[in-house]
C-alpha cells in the first residue's frame, strides 16, 4: 500500500469540475487527493514546486489501440500506457480490435490480465459488439455489465446491416451500454485511403466523401433515439456530423461524440507532403472542415477530445499510400497538440480544453475521477505552459513512430505525471 505523502506547492490548480482555477497547494495521501488550499510542509513530505506551473487533473483517452494481444510488434500495454503517462494521460479505453478479439469473457478476462501485469495507469477495456468484430453476429451483451464493461463497439468495423445494428442498439440499452460508433458506410467509396477532393485527385488515389461519415451518424442517431440507448460518435472529423450532433443534442442527452487532435490540428495538405504518414480513418478533412471541429469543441457540441492512438510499424507506413496502413501514434502528443491549437491558437478557454481530456470524460463512462475532489485518485499532471519542443517522431515512447507531427513546435507540455499518488513520469 502507497503511504507516501505529497506535497505540490504554489501551482496554477485548474480543475474544471469545480470550476478552481488559483494557485493553491494539493496534498497527496497514498493513492488518494487528501487536501487542497494553503498547506504548511511538514516533515517527511515529499516536496514538489510547482511555481508557474499548471496542475491538472490526469488526463483521460476515450478511444485508444493498446495492440498486444498478438500484435506486439505495434505495441504493447506495457510501451503504449507508458507512452500515455509521458503525455500526461492517466486512463485510457482501450479498443476491442486485438486478436483476438475482445468479445467475449475468456479474451476480455486474459486481456485484462495483461493490463493488471503490465499497465502504469487505468485502462478501461470496450468491447466488441460483434462476434470477431465481422458484423454478422451480436456479441453477447449480458456477459459485459460483469465484466465492468460500459462500453461496445466494432471499432473501424461499423455495422451496415442496419437490422443487426438496431438490435444491438436495443440490447445496449437493455443492459446499459454505451454504444460507441466509428461512423462509416462502408459501400460508399469502400477503397477510399484520403479524403475525396482535389488532394485526392492530385494523387490519382481513391478518396473518402463526408458523406460516408456523415450518412452513418445520422442512422446512428436514429437508432439512438429509436432504442433509448446510449450513443457515442467517435473521431468525428466532418462539419456535417457535427451539426447532426449538435441538432442531435437539442433531442437527447444519450448522444455524445468525441473529435481526434490530428482532425483538429492538420488537413487533407499534409498527405501531400507526408504520404503515407498522414494516412488515418476517418482521414484528414478540409480546412472548413477542420473550423467546424473547432466550433465544436468551442460551443459544447464536443464531448471529449481523444487519440485514436494507432501504432504501426515503420514498414507499415513506408509504402504506396493505397497499401499503408491507417492511424497515428499520439497518445504522448495530445495535450501539447490540444493546447497549442485549442488555447494559443484559437484563444478557445483553457479550463473548457482540459475539461474535455478530464472530468467530462469521466463522467461519459461513468467514473468520478477527472477532478481534485477530497478521497478520488490522485492522479495529477503538472505542466509548463512555456514549454516548446519541436516533435522528432523517432523518440516518441511508444513503439509506434507514426506521427505526422514530426518536426512540428508545439507549446504546453507536461513536465511530471502522477497515477494514484505515485510519480510515474518526469521530464
Amino acid at each position: 500500500m502507497n503511504t507516501n505523502a505529497i506535497l505540490i506547492k504554489n501551482g496554477r490548480v485548474i480543475d474544471p469540475k469545480t470550476g478552481r482555477d488559483e494557485v493553491m497547494d494539493l496534498l497527496i495521501r497514498g493513492d488518494t487527493i487528501d487536501q487542497i488550499g494553503i498547506i504548511r510542509a511538514r516533515e517527511g513530505m515529499t516536496l514538489i514546486d510547482a511555481e508557474g506551473k499548471l496542475v491538472i487533473p490526469g488526463l483521460i483517452d476515450m478511444h485508444v489501440h493498446l495492440r498486444d494481444g498478438g500484435q506486439n510488434a505495434k505495441e504493447t500495454i506495457k510501451t503504449g500506457t507508458l507512452a500515455a503517462v509521458a503525455g500526461g494521460t492517466t486512463r485510457v479505453m482501450t479498443m476491442p480490435n486485438t486478436s483476438p478479439p475482445l468479445d467475449c469473457s475468456e479474451s476480455i478476462k486474459a486481456y485484462r490480465g495483461i493490463i493488471q501485469k503490465d499497465a502504469c495507469i487505468s485502462v478501461n477495456i470496450v468491447a466488441a459488439i460483434s462476434k470477431k468484430l465481422e458484423g454478422k453476429v451480436l456479441a453477447d451483451f449480458s456477459q459485459y455489465p460483469a465484466l465492468g464493461i460500459r462500453f461496445v463497439s466494432d471499432d473501424g468495423f461499423d455495422i451496415d446491416d442496419e437490422t443487426l445494428l438496431e438490435e444491438a442498439y436495443r440490447q445496449a440499452a437493455q443492459w446499459k451500454l454505451t454504444v460507441m460508433t466509428h461512423p462509416e458506410v462502408h459501400s460508399i467509396a469502400p477503397t477510399g485511403v484520403v479524403n475525396e477532393g482535389d488532394i485526392s485527385q492530385k494523387l490519382g488515389v481513391p478518396g473518402q466523401p463526408n458523406e460516408k461519415e456523415w450518412k452513418a451518424v445520422e442512422r446512428g442517431i436514429r437508432l439512438a433515439l429509436k432504442t433509448g440507448a446510449r450513443a457515442h460518435f467517435t473521431h468525428l472529423s466532418t462539419k456535417e456530423s457535427i451539426e447532426l450532433i449538435r441538432k442531435a443534442k437539442r433531442e437527447s442527452i444519450m448522444i455524445t461524440c468525441d473529435v481526434t487532435v490530428h482532425h483538429l490540428a492538420l488537413t487533407e495538405e499534409s498527405v501531400l507532403r507526408q504520404k503515407g504518414l498522414a494516412k488515418v480513418n476517418p482521414p484528414l478533412r478540409t480546412e472548413e472542415d477542420r473550423l467546424a471541429l473547432i466550433d465544436g469543441i468551442r460551443d459544447g457540441t464536443v464531448d471529449a477530445i481523444t487519440t485514436d492512438h494507432a501504432p504501426h510499424c515503420e514498414a507499415e507506413k513506408k509504402v504506396e499510400l493505397t497499401k499503408a496502413a491507417f492511424g497515428f501514434s499520439e497518445v504522448e502528443l495530445r495535450l501539447p497538440i490540444a493546447l497549442t491549437e485549442l488555447y494559443f491558437k484559437q484563444n478557445i478557454d483553457l479550463m473548457h480544453v482540459i475539461h474535455l481530456m478530464t472530468d467530462r470524460p469521466a463522467k461519459l463512462m461513468g467514473l468520478k475521477t477527472g477532478c481534485f475532489e477530497t478521497g478520488q485518485p490522485a492522479d495529477v499532471v503538472i505542466v509548463d505552459l512555456k514549454a516548446e519542443k519541436t516533435v522528432d517522431r523517432h523518440k516518441l515512447v511508444s513503439k509506434g513512430k507514426n506521427s505526422p507531427f514530426h518536426g512540428v513546435t508545439l507549446r504546453g507540455w507536461p513536465i511530471m505525471t502522477i497515477v494514484a499518488g505515485e510519480i510515474k513520469w518526469k521530464k
